[in-house]
């Protein structure tokens, strides 16, 4: 199921929010309006307090938003594609099709977002200072405040030197350059990133216990957030460098059974369902493509109409992310089968089906190069 769902489109590059963001929208919102503002500007409305409490949430979420956007368009510039923005519980990130090109580069596109940041502070502090002049406004002047806070708080945290983390991508452009090993630096780099969530998990703990429960807590969830999040950055690009070197052809299974246009769902279940006991069949027709047919397809349709319901009815039809060309990379196939429903490919070659690849299949080859590497 999608943990995600698309809120817009910025710079062309889709910006879904995580549903675990709404944790912390939730959580920041309740804390400003019930104890942060109440006592910075006393003697207002309660609803007024929840007003700036969720516009305070909102212009964080633009502000993380804005960071996630600096990268990228530095990425995009340098003709590298971002997949998607996607904002969580922590902060975000942008889903690259590959890996920058040059240690530069990630110099670049990691430095720009806690820049942004330290800009956002810098204006949000103008704000301030600005609203601060009229009594009138000067309680609103507590919502600029925190964003000064918050933001250099992003800034600050975003430079450790733990990978993923910005400070951990600049730390790997560095490790990178003198190396000229990509995956060493980012090994060194995501262990870094992993001895830091040692540190803030220990300090959580001792919060914990010594000092404060909601600071422990926040610094434990964070800590083990970095830790998941550094070793799953290190497998995707491992993944990334392997798949990139493998053509289509070279996985993809042959003789690929396939099903006509005009058959029955009955006659489908039982002479191919059944019998071959695969989860999809393309559909084609005079060496013509027009689509794949899923066991979920049918089971959408009511029973008593399977009898005068056809594959052609039912069947995903055939788009951009259905199909690649047998020469193209494992890469290119693996970010085709994020977007498309039914967790397969269909290979071709001149416009013609030669072989189909499903996501299990490239999982499987990472998992057996992995055991070989050792």
């Amino acid at each position: 199921m999608n943990r995600s769902f698309k809120l817009v489109t910025v710079l062309g590059i889709p910006v879904e929010i995580n549903y675990s963001w709404f944790i912390i929208f939730g959580l920041v919102s309740y804390t400003l309006s019930v104890f942060v503002f109440p006592a910075t500007s006393p003697q207002l409305n309660p609803m007024i307090y929840w007003i700036m409490g969720i516009a305070t949430a909102l212009l964080l979420f633009l502000c993380l938003l804005l960071h996630e956007l600096a990268h990228s368009w530095v990425a995009v510039s340098n003709n590298l594609p971002i997949l998607s923005i996607t904002l969580f519980i922590f902060g975000g990130v942008a889903q690259m099709s590959d890996e920058p090109q040059n240690p530069d580069l990630e110099l670049k596109m990691a430095a720009a977002g806690p820049l942004v940041s330290l800009l956002l502070g810098g204006f949000f502090l103008g704000v301030s200072l600005l609203l601060y002049r009229f009594a009138a406004l000067r309680a609103f002047a507590s919502i600029s405040d925190y964003l000064v806070i918050l933001n250099l708080s992003v800034a600050v945290f975003n430079l450790f030197p733990g990978f993923p983390l910005d400070g951990g991508r600049i730390l790997r452009s560095l490790i990178w350059k003198a190396t000229g090993d990509l995956r060493q630096a980012t090994r060194i780099a995501s262990n870094f990133g992993k001895g830091l969530a040692f540190v803030m998990m220990a300090g959580g703990f001792y919060s914990l216990v010594m000092v404060d429960l909601i600071r422990g807590l926040w610094l434990i969830f964070l800590g083990l957030f970095l830790m998941q999040a550094a070793e799953t950055s290190y497998q995707q690009m491992r993944m990334k460098k392997m798949l990139s070197s493998i053509r289509v052809e070279n996985i993809m299974s042959k003789n690929v059974v396939t099903v006509p246009v005009s058959i029955n769902l009955d006659r489908l279940l039982e002479d191919y369902f059944f019998r071959f006991r695969f989860a999809s069949f393309p559909v084609v027709e005079d060496d013509t493509l027009f689509g794949i047919v899923t066991f979920h397809d049918i089971k959408a349709i009511d029973r008593n109409r399977w009898g005068i319901t056809t594959a052609s009815e039912v069947m995903v039809k055939i788009g951009e992310s259905l199909i690649i060309d047998k020469s193209s990379d494992l890469l290119a196939a693996l970010s085709k089968l994020s977007s498309n429903p039914v967790g397969r490919v269909l290979v071709t070659e001149n416009g013609k089906l030669v072989g189909i690849v499903s996501r299990k299949d490239i999982l499987k080859l990472f998992e057996f190069k992995e055991g070989i590497e050792e």
